[in-house]
């Protein structure tokens, strides 16, 4: 009974470790599909990770009024490589999209806007404290 159990128990260890595998290094190519598929739906996001900028908050509404593109923080500062490549690739196909139906880059004016934005109330806050 013990000699079945093993004899099964190699292949499924082999298995797992196949699809742990496949699952680690296909994370860029799940990525560009789910970006694909969101598109094709009309849904526009940006998805970021790590520690955000100062202006996200500001670029991230001036991105869903002006667009309807929402952005979507998806982890924090600790990320995974097989993370960083689904989103990376996922980002990577909105972004293009994006600037395909819009005809500029719109991120990056937004981007661009909130950082002035937030400058200037920056400014003006150190101004009005002293």
């Amino acid at each position: 009974m013990v000699l079945r159990t093993l004899k099964y128990l190699g292949p499924a260890i082999a298995l797992l470790i196949c699809c742990f595998s496949g699952w680690w290094f296909s994370a860029s190519v799940r990525g560009q599909l789910a970006a694909r598929f969101d598109v094709a739906r009309g849904r526009y996001r940006l998805q970021t990770y790590g520690l955000p900028v100062p202006w996200i908050n500001q670029e991230g509404q001036i991105l869903q009024q002006r667009y309807g593109i929402q952005m979507e923080a998806v982890a924090g500062c600790v990320v995974s490589p097989p993370l960083v490549n689904y989103v990376d690739a996922y980002d990577d196909y909105v972004v293009a999209a994006a600037n395909r139906k819009f005809g500029r880059d719109v991120f990056k004016e937004s981007r661009e806007e909130a950082e002035r934005n937030w400058k200037l109330q920056s400014d003006t806050n150190l101004q009005h404290s002293n």
